[in-house]
């Protein structure tokens, strides 16, 4: 009978690779790099740390070493001391650039619950002191920045809409216009931000076109003053309580179209008939007191008119003929066109409302999300290009829509264009705070000095998309808030730290 025998064969050890100290730690370099990559990535993906650069850490650093083990191994076998020294130093050099490098980002604290009635959109908002408020054709609710709850909620009487409101608020005040009588905007409350207490209800003529939808800057707010519109001109009340301080009187022919102020200047545009340019103003704010005047170079009233500073005097206007204004004007002391900017430049088109090439996002009507502003000489805005949204697809698998953006400065004293900055989504609006503008696309603020193009913050939002134009606010608290139009589809009011 056979009997079957166990061989036991000797174990093959790997050789040591016959190389000095030194080379040893150069050679285990690449994967104490691999290993730093994967545990800093790893961690702050964890801790929720990251600006979205962690994902590429640990990714990366995975790959690295499932490439890189081999050669570390050998080295420890070689010269175990100098190959651990060697790893560790790539290990700890590359957790701290990946920490270092990691940029500012936030998170949402808190959003507003969705709403649940169809078709409710926002047609504008406000942030005064510790409240953001979205106002919708039919109510405007106050959140409080620091938790989310409701502050208060304000409706007009009966069955009346929200038509319009004030685009800044002074002094915790903030000025909405509301129907009385079918689709005419002809009433206005001023309405304490804070608390929203109604201060004073006053009546206004309403414009000479049937309203089908909420327009904007039919109000315009100073820090004494609030300017009305009337049949034959403009009606200025005081802030406080709403009683007659001045009227200006519109020239023959001619309605009121828009206005807009800062603190201390009123600028009115009238509207003069089909064929007639329409003409505008500016006024001292406290009483009246006729500044300059002047005319918008264009036939009839522009498909797109809106003022971007009151002082020095700037306006979009935008024909709907070909051959129209399509341009960024700056007027002189005296209302005269000084520099005119065309918005269809040689770089890219300007946009003042956001969108993409073709098309302009009208968002939240009564008071719309803008993708420009003005900071003394400098126009910065979203510059828009037709190859910026393009259709990305891969064999059998489904495609995506990938897109890109601009911003850049452009001089309005001479028209020429500053500088550019890339970003990585379309821009889907800008804002003026204190000395930078900002702006928001996709999952990322930019802040800017607008003289050099300087960029000076970098902030991804975390766990926020917004895909859609939004109004952004700088909290006075700290923090940033977005309120979006549709507020089914989106949170209505974000707020991110």
């Amino acid at each position: 009978m056979s009997r079957t025998r166990n061989v036991v064969r000797p174990s093959v050890a790997i050789p040591p690779w016959p190389v000095a100290g030194p080379v040893a730690a150069v050679i285990a370099l690449p994967g104490g790099a691999a290993a730093g990559a994967l545990l800093a990535g790893g961690v702050m993906w964890l801790l929720g740390l990251g600006d979205g650069s962690e994902t590429a850490y640990t990714i990366g650093g995975a790959l690295g070493l499932w490439i890189t083990w081999w050669p570390l191994l050998r080295a420890v076998r070689a010269h175990r001391l100098w190959a651990w020294a060697g790893a560790l130093v790539a290990a700890v050099l590359v957790a701290l650039a990946a920490v270092s490098s990691s940029g500012e980002f936030v998170r949402p604290v808190w959003s507003a619950p969705h709403d649940t009635q169809a078709g409710a959109l926002a047609v504008g908002s406000w942030h005064d002191a510790d409240v953001v408020v979205r106002v919708r054709e039919d109510r405007a609710t106050a959140f409080r920045v620091d938790d989310g709850s409701v502050a208060w909620s304000w409706s007009p009487p009966g069955r009346e809409t929200i038509c319009t409101l004030s685009r800044r608020t002074s002094r915790g005040i903030g000025v909405i216009g509301h129907t009385t009588d079918g689709p005419s905007c002809s009433a206005a409350t001023a309405l304490d931000v804070g608390t929203g207490r109604e201060i004073w209800r006053s009546s206004m003529a309403p414009v000479g076109r049937i309203l089908e939808e909420p327009v904007p800057d039919l109000l315009a707010v100073t820090s004494e003053t609030v300017v009305l519109p009337e049949e034959r001109g403009w009606r200025a009340v005081r802030l406080s309580d709403g009683s007659d301080r001045w009227r200006a009187a519109s020239k023959e022919g001619c309605s009121p179209l828009l206005s807009d102020s800062d603190d201390s200047t009123v600028v009115t545009v009238d509207e003069c008939g089909e064929r007639a340019a329409p003409t505008l103003a500016t006024y001292a704010g406290h009483d009246g007191r006729r500044l300059s005047s002047g005319h918008v170079p264009a036939v009839g009233t522009p498909r797109f008119l809106m003022v971007l500073a009151v002082t020095p005097l700037t306006l979009w206007a935008h024909e709907g003929d070909l051959r129209g204004t399509r341009a960024v004007l700056r007027y002189d002391e005296r209302g005269d066109v000084r520099v005119t900017l065309p918005t269809d430049g040689p770089t890219g088109e300007i946009r003042i409302l956001p969108g993409y090439s073709g098309a302009y996002l009208d968002v939240l009507k009564a008071r719309p999300v803008r993708s420009a502003a003005v900071m003394g000489d400098t126009l910065v805005a979203a510059e828009v290009r037709p190859g910026d949204r393009r259709w990305v697809s891969s064999g059998n698998k489904p495609g995506y829509q990938a897109t890109r953006g601009r911003i850049s400065g452009f001089s309005l004293t001479s028209g020429t264009r500053l500088w550019s900055i890339d970003t990585d989504d379309e821009i889907e609006g800008v804002i003026r705070h204190k000395d930078e503008i900002w702006a928001i696309g996709g999952s990322e603020l930019t802040a800017v000095s607008p003289g050099t193009g300087l960029r000076t913050h970098q902030i991804a939002t975390r766990d926020t998309r917004s895909g859609f134009p939004a109004d952004l606010w700088i909290l006075e608290s700290g923090g940033y808030a977005l309120v979006h139009a549709d507020g089914g589809s989106a949170a209505p009011v974000t707020v991110l730290r």
